[in-house]
């Protein structure tokens, strides 16, 4: 009977492993593909090496790309202090210093910057022995090289949980960046 017991516990712990393990890649799946294969698509048939745009719904946080066709996209979104020196940028069309600026600037602030490797979006997990995408708010970089290996014991990585929880979040903030990007090169 306790064999029974012991069995039947260990099925139920092994399927509600798998169903955690399956939410968790469910929840790492990118919402920014799309927009980032288009971002690329649309700069590369335009001929546009870097955009920069004002964020919908603010006087001055803007948000910047910067493309090289089948390598990168590098995008930027961040408050700066004297929006007037972005919007002369914008208007004079040198998208590339106004890239510059909100990259590098010590006026810009609340910066957040993604290095999309291949420019097809964030990817949770890159394949084997790929580069990973990367994220940087302010100071502090996460590279999505994938959350923690338990089985190893000095495995500095987030936790699955944490990691699926932080690659939504800068994912779904990334998303926003590029669609005011799309906004204006569709125009």
């Amino acid at each position: 009977m306790f064999a029974r017991v012991s069995l039947f516990a260990g099925v139920v712990s092994f399927v509600a492993l798998l169903a955690i393990d399956g939410v968790a890649q469910a929840q790492m799946t990118s919402t920014s593909s799309a927009k980032a294969k288009e971002v690329m698509a649309l700069m590369t048939t335009k001929k546009i090496e870097a955009l920069a745009v004002r964020e919908a719904g603010s006087n001055d946080r803007f948000v910047a790309v910067m493309a090289v066709p089948n390598v990168q996209l590098l995008v930027v979104t961040a408050t700066y202090s004297r929006p007037t020196d972005i919007e002369y940028y914008i208007y004079q069309k040198d998208h590339v210093n106004a890239y510059r600026n909100l990259k590098t600037a010590a006026l810009a602030t609340n910066r957040f910057f993604v290095e999309d490797i291949l420019g097809d979006g964030l990817v949770a997990v890159p394949e084997k022995k790929g580069v990973p995408d990367s994220v940087t708010v302010d100071a502090k970089q996460q590279v999505f090289d994938g959350p923690a290996d338990p089985k190893k014991r000095n495995d500095t990585r987030m936790a699955a949980d944490a990691y699926a929880k932080s690659f939504a979040d800068m994912d779904q903030r990334y998303a926003k960046a590029l669609e005011s990007l799309l906004v204006e090169l569709k125009k």
